[in-house]
């Protein structure tokens, strides 16, 4: 009797015809996409209501945010890297368990340091120099509550990052609407008042943000112990296996390392852009606005086939690896593109929801050719990265970002002494078109080495 020779390394299966992998990554995508349009709605609403508190709050809020997003940016990326082992284990509670429970850990870790940050935000605030007015305001109580939303956001987004692994993008989908309807219920009231209820203006915003963050962990966390396969299994806290989160820090920490230094050169681009005038610097940060909202069909792809990808790296398949990248590409581009088809179209009533001033629209319109670059370049740059992050080597992604947007920021002000608002942007969508460039290359390489 003979029998078959085991399959050579990499060709141990065949992945599954591109078609339906387009299908399968485009029905994963859809729920994600429209779980980020809510929450982008969310905090648009909620911005609104802080508009219409003192100026001083205002100035404060301001100041917890631009703090609070780039943290909890840097946690949600490093929680990424629990995504591939999440999907490695999809069918084995037992072994997803103590995934899910170093995931917890590192959430409650890095959460926990971020808060701290936040709580002593009255004593750096005035360290470095903030106006008197805005650290009287800030007060103990909000920074507080601030630093306490940071730690259940991260426990809510490590529990996301465990339903996408999961596939369970649906259940994401339909909680993020129930947040988005429990901040634009929450808000409101405690900002502004209800009856004779008064308002408590910024520790009003400081408490629903804390507030909605515990019910949302709350009903995340809920959903995953109940719906998901670790239903029935203890996958409580426990006491912390310092090997295991290292390991997934290992993996997810370059992620955030990555979106801290695209968060970091953008905003370097806005203080250039603030040098050039103020109707170029009010165009950009439209430009900005639009561009997130275009990027968001990209960045839903990429997530959803991240499980789809290390699942196929578990099993030693060079092609099953690559095969989500193909059909990502099929469905991000052309999303985006539809996208910037309709903003071309629908130019003027599009950009003239985000500002009234005719030099700023006008400025903006006429960008849109260079903005569509940028973005285009963005979202095919974002899948290899994403790919990457699935075979845990997302550090070849901070490396390449180093380099191309640490380039970028050395361009900025010669780009904006020559070309103004114009030459940023084209600046902008080189260093992305050498995005899609490195980290091409770093994803073939790293998966051909299966």
């Amino acid at each position: 009797m003979t029998t078959e020779p085991p399959p050579a390394a990499g060709q141990t299966d065949s992945p599954a015809p591109l078609g339906r992998t387009v299908r399968n990554l485009g029905g994963k995508a859809f729920p994600l996409y429209c779980s980020m349009l809510a929450g982008t709605a969310g905090n648009m609403v909620t911005v609104g209501v802080i508009g219409n508190v003192a100026t001083a709050d205002l100035a404060a809020y301001a100041l917890l945010i631009t703090v609070f997003n780039p943290l909890l940016m840097v946690v949600q990326g490093a929680l990424r890297g629990s995504m591939p082992f999440i999907a490695e284990n999809e069918d084995d509670p037992a072994a997803l368990v103590p995934v899910v429970r170093d995931s917890t850990w590192l959430a409650l870790l890095m959460g926990g340091a971020g808060g701290a940050v936040l709580i002593l935000a009255p004593l750096w605030a005035r360290a470095i120099g903030v106006a008197e007015p805005t650290v009287a305001a800030l007060g103990v109580l909000p920074a507080v509550l601030a630093g306490l939303a940071l730690v259940t956001s991260a426990l809510k987004s490590s529990v996301t990052v465990l339903l996408i692994g999961l596939g369970r993008n649906r259940s994401v989908m339909l909680l993020s609407l129930v947040n988005t309807g429990v901040a634009v219920t929450v808000t409101p009231p405690l900002v502004l008042g209800a009856g004779p209820v008064p308002g408590l203006g910024l520790t009003g915003a400081a408490l629903a943000l804390f507030a909605d963050g515990c019910i949302m962990a709350a009903l995340f966390l809920y959903v995953s112990r109940r719906r998901t396969v670790l239903r029935g299994h203890r996958a409580g806290l426990g006491a912390p296996v310092w090997a295991g989160i290292v390991r997934i820090a290992r993996v997810g920490l370059p992620t955030g390392a990555t979106l801290l230094i695209k968060f970091g050169a953008l905003s370097l681009l806005g203080l250039v852009v603030a040098r050039v005038g103020t109707e170029q610097a009010a165009a950009h940060q439209v430009l900005v606005v639009i561009a997130n909202l275009l990027f968001l069909p990209a960045i839903a792809v990429g997530q959803s086939g991240i499980p789809l990808t290390a699942r196929a790296a578990k099993r030693g398949s060079v092609a099953g690896v690559r095969r989500p990248l193909a059909a990502g590409y099929l469905v991000a581009v052309p999303a985006v593109t539809v996208s910037l088809v309709l903003l071309w179209v629908l130019a003027e009533p599009a950009v003239g929801a985000f500002t009234p001033d005719p030099v700023v629209r006008e400025a903006v319109i006429a960008l849109l050719p260079v903005l569509a670059a940028a973005v285009l370049a963005d979202a095919v740059q974002s899948l290899p990265g994403m790919g990457l992050l699935g075979l845990k080597q997302a550090r070849y992604s901070m490396y390449t970002f180093a380099v191309c947007y640490g380039l970028l920021c050395l361009a900025a002000v010669p780009a904006a002494a020559l070309g103004g608002l114009t030459g940023i942007w084209i600046a902008y969508a080189a260093a992305n078109t050498g995005l899609i460039i490195g980290q091409g290359a770093a994803f073939r390489r790293r998966s051909a080495l299966l």
